[in-house]
């Protein structure tokens, strides 16, 4: 009862210090910083940010950020953190190479996409603070696809994938029943997410998801690793600046601690903190475009309406002429 407890009270211990020392979540982002825009390109309907490399070949690229929200995060510096991992799988689960580019100020990641699926990229970063071992994965899932190479066996291809031999926490979207190689995540929707240790569906850990505007929930999973979260409307355009084709992103973080005895780089730990995050894009509701199409429907028929009533009415005014003869008397 007694180690029971103790054990509780350095955990709760734990936990506060993390609180108060306000670790900053690392994860990958498809915007580019400033200087670059100008240099990278739009690819596939998801529009990956790419740099063209020439007959039609083109690199994926994507950059590191580091912060607790979409908002209110910056862009990692290539000298921080250089002893990072990069990991990228292919549709097919093989390990392919990823480049992380010295010359740029910001820490950016390509990647070449010939293959028909999701690609999964990752960053591993670890270290000891005090005595628990901090270990960060984060996660983008990276749809290629082009239509003319037809659409089939779309189920493998979009199926997901996770890889515990390298990622020690990861998080997974599930993908929904009618999903296609065309699928892409709307506001309103609801999405679930498995959060997995070693493969195995981790119950219990803290998932917290962040919309583009700062919106933000937070939820347990459950028995099966599974977070259920519906990605709220929090963005209200004017009529004349709605665009469905423009793109917003959401942040999900999922975190859990763990009592783990062992040794890293030669220092020892009795703590593990783990921290995932996975980032992708959606459109702005498909609702607020439908209510627009019948307003203006409503509109024309109201319009047409009061066309067809006025006319109507002038029609009944007019006096049709008639010959009148007097006779003589």
């Amino acid at each position: 009862m007694k180690k029971s407890l103790l054990l509780l009270l350095n955990i709760l211990f734990f936990l506060t210090n993390i609180q108060a020392q306000g670790e900053e979540v690392l994860w990958l982002s498809n915007l580019p910083p400033g200087e670059r825009q100008n240099e990278i390109a739009a690819s596939g309907m998801h529009k990956l940010s790419s740099i063209n490399e020439g007959r039609g070949r083109v690199r994926i690229v994507q950059w590191v950020n580091k912060g607790n929200s979409v908002l209110n995060s910056t862009y990692l510096l290539n000298a921080e953190f250089p002893d990072a991992e990069f990991y990228c799988y292919t549709p097919h689960r093989d390990l392919q190479a990823c480049l992380v580019d010295s010359t740029q100020i910001f820490k950016e990641i390509s990647f070449s996409n010939q293959i028909e699926g999701y690609y999964n990229l990752y960053l591993i970063h670890k270290e000891i603070r005090s005595d628990t071992l901090f270990i960060q994965s984060a996660k983008a899932e990276l749809l290629n696809h082009s239509c003319r190479n037809g659409h089939k066996d779309v189920d493998q291809k979009i199926r997901p994938q996770i890889y515990p031999e390298k990622i020690p926490l990861e998080i997974t979207r599930t993908r929904t029943r009618l999903e296609n190689l065309h699928f892409f995540v709307s506001s309103g929707d609801k999405i679930s997410y498995v959060v997995s240790k070693s493969s195995i569906p981790l119950s219990k850990a803290t998932v917290t998801f962040h919309t583009h505007q700062g919106w933000q929930k937070t939820v347990r999973s459950d028995t099966n690793g599974e977070a259920v979260l519906q990605i709220t409307q929090d963005y209200f355009s004017p009529w004349a600046e709605i665009n469905n084709r423009n793109i917003y992103y959401y942040l999900v973080i999922a975190e859990h601690t763990s009592k783990e005895v062992g040794n890293y780089q030669g220092e020892p730990y009795h703590f593990i903190h783990y921290t995932a995050s996975l980032s992708d894009g959606y459109y702005p509701s498909k609702v607020m475009y439908s209510s627009l199409s019948w307003a203006l429907g409503i509109f024309l028929f109201f319009s047409l309406l009061i066309v067809v009533g006025v006319a109507y009415h002038r029609r009944r005014r007019v006096k049709i002429y008639r010959e009148i003869k007097i006779a003589n008397s």
